[in-house]
């Protein structure tokens, strides 16, 4: 029942997707931060920070509507996607695409605020979100599931930042937690990952920690035995 309720909202988000999409654009923002102006996405994605510190990253894994897109194309690519090299390359693109954001605020101060600043539905934002919604897709089909989220992301390292504070600060947050000696090596685990992680692996070692992990909690619950369980925990 959980699963279909995740799934369900992910659908959802994917409906409302074309207007979510000023909110969380990562052109929207640069074009707001070269006039000087702190718009929604640049809150959104403080708040996304904020929240990951208690949350983890439920929202990549429930309420994403980009997740959404590339488990709709997993459908038909369900190959693994995972690794040292595909991941870091987020942090990449996110260290010279928040650099250059940085760079606008701090070139065209005194800034201001504008939750709603180009947020109206246009031929531009049209075309803008037509591709980013089709580089999304086409992604995952190449790459496989959630190849986007691996590997391109603009918003996960945003949680990620906030999960590595948590764990310093020694605050809890959301985590999974594994019971190392209920577990029977069936494999379920790692078939239903989204995320291609070895969770199996992990439970085994009873180290449920991947900072690639979204808490979809798919593994919590193809677990027959119980195995892994969830809540807000220190690490």
């Amino acid at each position: 029942m959980r699963q279909r309720i995740r799934k369900g909202i992910l659908s959802f988000s994917a409906l409302l997707f074309p207007i979510l999409f000023m909110f969380l654009s990562p052109y929207v923002i640069i074009a707001a931060a070269s006039t000087g102006i702190i718009n929604g996405s640049a809150i959104i994605f403080a708040i996304f920070f904020v929240t990951s510190i208690l949350s983890s990253r439920l929202f990549c894994g429930w309420l994403c509507p980009g997740g959404a897109i590339q488990d709709m194309a997993a459908t038909a690519n369900i190959r693994p996607w995972n690794g040292r090299v595909k991941n870091i390359l987020k942090y990449l693109v996110w260290v010279i695409w928040f650099g250059f954001i940085i760079y606008l605020w701090i070139a065209n101060r005194p800034l201001k605020a504008d939750f709603f600043y180009m947020t109206e539905i246009d031929l531009h934002m049209t075309i803008m979100y037509f591709l980013v919604t089709t580089l999304i897709f086409i992604l995952a089909l190449v790459t496989g599931k959630r190849g986007m989220c691996h590997s391109l992301c603009w918003m996960a390292s945003f949680m990620i930042i906030g999960e590595k504070l948590a764990d310093f600060l020694h605050i809890p947050r959301f985590r999974l937690k594994a019971k190392s000696e209920a577990c029977i090596s069936c494999g379920r685990c790692n078939k239903q990952c989204p995320m291609s992680l070895n969770v199996q692996k992990m439970v085994k070692e009873g180290k449920l920690q991947s900072v690639e992990c979204i808490a979809c909690l798919e593994c919590v619950d193809i677990c027959p035995k119980k195995a892994i369980s969830c809540g807000i925990k220190r690490a």
